[in-house]
């Protein structure tokens, strides 16, 4: 994805963008950044797919979300200039990521009012989906949580989606042998079918609604 083909950066003009932001590319899991790092400014993915995990205060590990070409990361400290509050990192090889410095975004914000608009847009839009994802997980049985996490992923990625047991059990917190035997529950169900790496949503409709009364 060129970056002008990304909506939140699509006014400002291209002269500008280039003097203003950096290109970075990484591989399979190559760190973008650590928890606990100072921020450093606004990191927008354009190709690949990142992986941002959080680490407990008792050394448990778990994501908080997989980001696509067009997302952004790492805006948590940008205008506070709080740490970062997990580690990025990529998931595939290639991936690249456009990196604005804090300084630049605050500039961008004041002399490009579509830019800044565009971002509070950008926020809400990230603020609703994490909205959604704990409405979809908090409190219900784990069987419907994985039901409305892949609903979610499916709305972001389409019906074929490329994640493993272990990365979905990091976004529930949940141990892996709990996903796979999910995994085989809803496939049962032809709602979806899968194999190593990947998972495809046979039946969006009958999944978002899939509910079941006693937990995994």
């Amino acid at each position: 994805m060129l970056p002008n083909q990304i909506p939140l950066l699509s006014s400002i003009p291209v002269p500008i963008l280039e003097a203003s932001s950096l290109t970075r590319k990484f591989t399979t899991g190559e760190v973008i950044f650590y928890q606990g790092e100072e921020t450093t400014g606004l990191w927008i993915v354009l190709e690949g797919r990142i992986s941002v995990e959080r680490t407990s205060s008792d050394g448990y590990v778990f994501a908080t979300g997989i980001w696509l070409p067009g997302d952004i990361i790492g805006i948590a400290g940008l205008w506070d200039k709080s740490p970062y509050p997990a580690t990025a990192k990529a998931m595939e090889t290639p991936t690249s990521i456009l990196w604005i410095s804090r300084d630049h975004v605050t500039n961008l914000q004041h002399q490009i009012p579509e830019f800044s608009i565009a971002l509070c847009r950008t926020l809400a839009t990230r603020l609703r989906l994490v909205q959604e994802t704990i409405a979809d997980t908090k409190g219900r049985p784990v069987a419907a949580q994985v039901a409305g996490i892949l609903s979610l992923l499916t709305e972001r990625m389409g019906p074929h989606i490329r994640i493993t047991h272990e990365e979905l059990a990091r976004m529930l917190g949940v141990q892996r042998e709990t996903i796979t035997r999910t995994l085989h529950l809803l496939s049962s169900n032809h709602l979806i079918s899968h194999g190593h790496g990947y998972i495809t949503v046979l039946d969006a409709t009958h999944l978002k609604n899939w509910t079941v009364l006693d937990g995994l």
